[in-house]
């Protein structure tokens, strides 16, 4: 089994301009995910009405499963669903 590296992002290293994979809202507070390097992904959260992202951390995705240490099971498995249906989503229109 491969080490999984999990590091603190700076938020220099997101680029909160673009669009991100997902978004999913747990608890009254908002997490945004976005691409990394390879299978890394960007996991970013804001409390709602408010502006500023702040990352969280990296994690890595390997197309069913989202692993990142850092968060807790209820955010990482809505995480995970809201990336596994874009993935659907894509596939079905051709766009993977």
């Amino acid at each position: 089994m491969h080490d999984i590296v999990i590091k603190e992002l700076s938020a220099g290293e997101v680029n909160y301009e673009e669009a991100p994979i997902v978004t999913a809202e747990v608890d009254g507070i908002e997490y945004r995910v976005d691409t990394g390097h390879g299978s890394a992904v960007a996991i970013s959260q804001r409390h709602q009405g408010t502006w500023d992202w702040a990352p969280v951390t990296e994690g890595r995705w390997d197309g069913s499963r989202l692993r990142a240490k850092c968060l807790s099971h209820v955010v990482n498995t809505a995480l995970a669903e809201a990336l596994s249906a874009t993935m659907g989503e894509c596939e079905e229109r051709g766009a993977m």
